[in-house]
């Protein structure tokens, strides 16, 4: 199912969703994650990814996934995702697209990656939740930061930050 179609039929993450404003960030790790974007943006939009220098974050990356933006069709293919969301989901998704992902992941997924897009400002949620159909709570927090190649406009990739509480 493509990521279209994914929300043409109406799937949409469960009860138990909350969006927050920035300065609500109440993880700790994800806090530094947002401060270290803010602080690379400087006086643009976003930073680019250019501007990103993984050493600088290293604590931060076994729960941090880049994600590439496809423009034409709108697609998103995980770069990189650390070791800890690979654990969290049961397999590899370095390489992978997200409407290739199973369909239960695409449902978390898919409305964060368009809101950034429409959005093009970070997002923060927070996700407490069961799934009755595998009878499994999901609870995690979750930030996602745009990044634009040179006019602050276009998202060309998404930086993550994945910590389950």
């Amino acid at each position: 199912m493509t990521l279209a179609a994914t929300f043409e039929a109406g799937i949409r993450p469960a009860v138990g969703v909350v969006a927050m404003d920035m300065p609500d960030i109440d993880h700790p790790k994800l806090k530094q994650f947002y401060d270290y974007w803010d602080a690379k943006r400087a006086a643009r939009a976003m930073p680019a990814r250019a501007d990103i220098d993984p050493l600088e974050i290293r604590p931060l990356l076994t729960n941090v996934a880049l994600v590439d933006v496809e423009q034409t069709p709108q697609r998103f293919r995980y770069r990189l995702v650390g070791t800890e969301l690979g654990g969290i989901l049961k397999q590899e998704l370095t390489g992978k697209y997200l409407d290739e992902m199973p369909l239960l992941y695409r449902t978390f997924a898919a409305s964060a990656y368009v809101e950034v897009m429409q959005k093009k400002t970070p997002t923060y949620t927070t996700f407490d939740t069961v799934i009755p159909a595998i009878f499994r709570a999901v609870r995690y927090k979750r930030l996602m930061l745009p990044l634009s190649p040179d006019d602050g406009q276009t998202i060309s990739m998404i930086m993550a930050g994945f910590y389950r509480f």
